[in-house]
């Protein structure tokens, strides 16, 4: 029946109260059909996505995507359309996940041959096809992603049909190359133009071996580099680099002298109520997805700095008044916070010395923690990992140890 003739047979047949609700009947139907047809997500579950790896912390510093890797949609019909060069990894909606370089993300070790690949479909939709691709041999892994050093290696054609929540595909992976390389999904939706867009960075293996056509499990790994990057008479601050597991990392185990004392997601923690120069051992753990354990990190011994009979307090530096939030600071003034000395550098009000950009650091042989979303000048030292790094040249968020912006100085 027509919507024409649906409504001719209420105008003869029904009252006109009858008649309101036929149409907010049609109203609701048109929104639903339009709700569904805009809710497809989904995600490369297995092999685990750079997105995935995101939510799993394996990646660092991703931006939303860490909350919804079921969201990389972009324009779809590729290669013919989609993502502009240098945004297909993002799907032109993530710019972190369009970052690139040979060791920016973690990798997935892949052996050549076959493989599965397993989508999770957190909102199913009609489906036109299911497109992989491979980075050609000799691509530059320190380029952004662009369609030229992609070749296809794998398509399925679903014919406009609606999928399951859990999709698989086996197909076989090249055994001409090797290292690292990047593995492109794209999920194209029949009806509404879009597609869905899932990068995996992959250490491909073809070391002559039999693979068996499954991925090859990977063991586990420790966190490292467990370090403090500051004490105070009754605190002390820790970091560490992430631990790696096939099933991800979704906690850490922190110990102090043997002692459990905190189980926390992110990979730093401060440890405080302590005494004054006292030493005290720590040691972290992994906890994957499945519950499981990784080996502890490497102990680090820690002592508090001494007392010197100020209860714990930093002691104020001479002449130097201490900062106030609600103060107005003009270029040149200059405070002491958490005993050390800041000059302003222009016009400030309610920014916090030690991470504002409106302050410059002025006690010497000092580094503070880096922070991403603070500004450094050409000599700025900041501390990241347990390692002193000083700044060549203006920079924001990049990360020391991974950005050429940072030289080693202690």
């Amino acid at each position: 029946m027509t919507q024409t003739t649906f409504l001719n047979k209420l105008r003869i047949k029904a009252s006109p109260l009858f008649i309101v609700f036929g149409f907010m009947m049609l109203g609701l139907a048109g929104s639903m059909i339009f709700a569904d047809s805009a809710s497809a997500h989904g995600y490369i579950e297995s092999p685990a996505s750079r997105a995935v790896l995101c939510k799993q912390g394996l990646n660092q510093n991703c931006g939303q995507v860490q909350y919804e890797p079921q969201s990389v949609e972009g324009k779809g019909s590729f290669p013919q359309s989609g993502p502009a060069d240098g945004q297909i990894a993002g799907g032109g909606v993530f710019a972190e996940l369009n970052e690139q370089s040979s060791d920016r993300w973690h990798k997935v070790t892949l052996k050549g041959g076959k493989n599965t690949f397993k989508w999770n479909l957190t909102a199913p939709h009609a489906t036109s096809e299911w497109k992989y691709y491979i980075t050609k041999k000799g691509w530059d892994p320190n380029q952004p992603l662009s369609r030229d050093v992609l070749e296809p290696i794998h398509t399925v054609n679903d014919g406009g049909k609606r999928p399951p929540n859990s999709v698989t595909h086996e197909f076989n992976l090249p055994t001409d190359r090797s290292g690292y390389h990047l593995i492109l999904g794209v999920w194209e939706i029949a009806d509404t133009g879009n597609a869905f867009y899932q990068v995996i960075d992959v250490n491909l293996v073809n070391d002559g071996t039999e693979t068996g056509g499954e991925e090859q499990p990977t063991a586990p790994t420790a966190p490292g580099n467990l370090a403090s990057a500051a004490q105070t008479q009754n605190s002390i601050k820790l970091n560490w680099s992430a631990a790696t597991a096939p099933a991800g990392i979704k906690a850490y185990e922190l110990y102090r002298n043997n002692d459990l004392i905190a189980t926390i997601s992110q990979t730093a923690y401060e440890d405080s109520g302590l005494t004054s120069d006292t030493a005290y051992t720590y040691k972290v753990r992994g906890i994957d997805g499945a519950g499981n354990s990784t080996p502890f990190s490497a102990p680090l011994t820690v002592r508090t700095l001494k007392d010197d009979n100020n209860n714990g307090e930093i002691p104020t530096l001479p002449n130097v008044p201490a900062w106030e939030a609600s103060k107005v600071y003009l270029k040149g003034d200059r405070v002491e916070y958490n005993g050390l000395e800041f000059e302003a550098l222009y016009w400030t009000q309610n920014n916090q010395p030690d991470v504002s950009d409106a302050w410059k650091l002025i006690t010497s042989n000092v580094a503070l923690d880096w922070n991403p979303t603070k500004a450094y000048v050409g000599g700025d030292q900041v501390k990241h990992n347990g390692v002193v790094y000083e700044a060549s040249w203006w920079t924001r968020g990049e990360e020391p140890g991974q950005a050429g912006v940072w030289k080693v100085v202690q």
